[in-house]
């Protein structure tokens, strides 16, 4: 077969009327509105995320009234049950062909359910404890099973609306800062609106917040389905994927597996981070009226920092803008454990900086992925966008357990009792998670992701243009 060549001149538009960017195969020029309705979609999903990130470990203990050790089991069972579903559902996608698109329909068809679970989950039944715990149960994990059925078909739109990189980088940049905005209104109205909804009755407080957000998450879920669009036909139905192509992406996708382990860590990082946050300013700095301000660094830094990625990426790489991002995070974490407890502006400052770097890390994280998907085509022949994002995602589920399991069972074995003065083991504890543990999250997994991670910009660039050549072939 001759070789191909893919630098032609540049087309305007194409057959169907879309705008492209080059003349190699499925280099298209994204339009405004869709980057922003595409963008919004991850805004509306982290009015429900960034509240179970940041709030829902604390209000299982503190105003649901469930164990430390019960939350803990909780979330650890919880990852059992998405090790097993998660797979499957970017399998069942890929399998499916809806009238209505690939991947785009799951935004429409999951958005309304999804807000009526969020508000069941911070919701308290008049039942005994045990009652209590089931619908706990129950609800946190129909919650990540629908989260699931929207955000894996979401993120694999992607591969369907742009091939071109430049695009994908930019349309995951704007993406994250939208994402990193909702958690931004996040941090900042469910403390006042659930301290002003609530009065002395915080559950329900937490209730009527979860309520606004979730309406607002649904009505943005729905605008969003009809702008974005999907230029690139997806064939993967024709080919049903199954079980055993699951298995050969795990054996034979290096980076696939790699990129699993960065998001384990990136999100196991935030994760924690987020849920010790309001025990560390409550008990350790003993301001709890500083909760809002912190929660808010929690995100508002990673805003700022998410427009600066394009710009490092093209005077770093990809890879060492992700040691970037792994290294300012952990410095900002470790930090806590050297400033006093008097020192606001100090630890206010350090939670800034662990913020941002944590923004870089969600401006490039996103769009590394497509170079997976690239690349497990061109190493099995099939391309099954699903199957790579949720296998890679399933380390975002994984964080939660880290975010969830290990802060509450140190909580635990240190002795905590929701709404009392704590015992210097408990601080210890809670500093623990706060500090030392993120820390530490991050410098494994920048030793990892440096060590083997080996998919450069130019490798990416390669087999694309291997597969054009054997796709032109096919046609």
């Amino acid at each position: 077969m001759s070789e191909i060549s893919l630098e032609q001149k540049e087309i305007v538009v194409d057959s169907n009327g879309y705008k492209k960017t080059s003349a190699k195969p499925g280099f298209y020029k994204l339009e405004r509105r869709e980057i922003a309705g595409y963008s919004l979609v991850d805004f509306a999903m982290n009015l429900v995320f960034q509240a179970i990130l940041m709030f829902l470990t604390f209000y299982y203990t503190d105003v649901y009234g469930l164990t430390a050790a019960e939350v803990s089991l909780m979330f650890l069972i919880s990852r059992f049950w998405d090790v097993i579903w998660d797979p499957w559902s970017g399998a069942i996608v890929e399998r499916l062909n809806p009238k209505r698109g690939k991947y785009k329909p799951y935004i429409l068809y999951f958005s309304v359910p999804f807000a009526l679970i969020a508000v069941l989950t911070f919701t308290v039944p008049d039942m005994g404890h045990i009652g209590k715990l089931l619908w706990a149960y129950a609800t946190y994990n129909l919650l990540n099973t629908l989260f699931t059925l929207i955000i894996n078909p979401y993120i694999s739109l992607t591969t369907v609306m742009t091939a071109d990189p430049d695009e994908r980088t930019k349309l995951n940049s704007v993406r994250m800062m939208f994402a990193q905005a909702g958690g931004v209104v996040v941090a900042l109205f469910i403390p006042i609106l659930s301290a002003y909804f609530g009065k002395e009755d915080q559950a329900t407080g937490y209730q009527i917040t979860i309520i606004l957000l979730a309406v607002i998450s649904a009505s943005i879920l729905l605008y969003s389905y009809t702008t974005v669009k999907e230029r690139i036909q997806s064939a993967s139905h024709l080919d049903p994927v199954g079980i055993k192509d699951i298995f050969v992406q795990l054996l034979t996708n290096r980076p696939c597996v790699i990129l699993f382990l960065l998001f384990l860590g990136v999100y196991g990082f935030n994760t924690v981070s987020s849920a010790s946050g309001i025990y560390f300013i409550t008990y350790n700095i003993g301001r709890g009226d500083l909760v809002g301000l912190f929660s808010l660094l929690n995100v508002l830094p990673s805003v700022i920092a998410v427009p600066f990625v394009i710009l490092l990426v093209k005077k770093l790489k990809k890879k060492n803008t992700v040691a970037l991002g792994l290294i300012l995070a952990g410095l900002g974490a470790i930090a806590f454990s050297f400033i006093p407890a008097s020192s606001i502006t100090m630890l206010m400052t350090a939670k800034t900086v662990s913020s941002f770097g944590y923004g870089i890390l969600m401006g490039i994280l996103w769009s590394i992925i497509p170079d997976a998907v690239e690349y497990a085509e061109y190493n099995t022949g099939k391309r099954y966008p699903a199957v790579i994002y949720t296998t890679i995602t399933l380390g975002l589920k994984g964080a939660l357990t880290i975010g969830g399991v290990i802060p509450t069972m140190v909580l635990a074995n240190a002795g905590y009792v929701p709404n009392v003065t704590q015992s210097a083991e408990a601080l210890g504890g809670i500093m623990f998670i706060t500090s030392y543990l993120p820390a530490i999250v991050c410098l494994v997994t920048l030793v990892i992701f440096m060590a083997f991670y080996n998919l450069t910009e130019e490798k990416v660039e390669k087999i694309m243009h291997e597969l054009a050549i054997r796709n032109a072939g096919k046609n």
